[in-house]
């Protein structure tokens, strides 16, 4: 499997990309055999000047029987990536059970 973390638009990316590729391993260990790729992309749409709501947290995981997208928006980076990854593992229990029941094959 093929891991990659991009962050754009932070003072000092290492600590932010350190803590992402944690979170999104803890995320997907259960789901590794499934999973080709799996890409984070950080973002801090405004600037590390401005706050609000503009961290966002993309994330693409493709696995061998389709893909899962999430995207997410916050104020604060470690917040915005929680919410993602809950969102990730639920999507990735979704498609696990799709494929164990044969549902959606076409």
């Amino acid at each position: 499997m093929d891991m990659h973390i991009v962050v754009r638009g932070v003072d000092g990316p290492a600590g932010l990309r350190e803590l992402a590729e944690e979170k999104l391993n803890r995320a997907i260990e259960r789901f590794q055999e499934r999973i080709l790729t799996a890409t984070m992309r950080l973002e801090d749409v405004t600037g590390p000047e401005k706050g609000g709501v503009d961290k966002v947290c993309n994330v693409e995981v493709r696995l061998r029987t389709g893909e899962v997208r999430i995207k997410e928006q916050g104020e604060d980076f470690e917040a915005t990536i929680n919410v993602a990854m809950d969102r990730l593992k639920t999507a990735l229990g979704r498609e696990a059970g799709k494929a164990k029941n044969g549902i959606g094959g076409g």
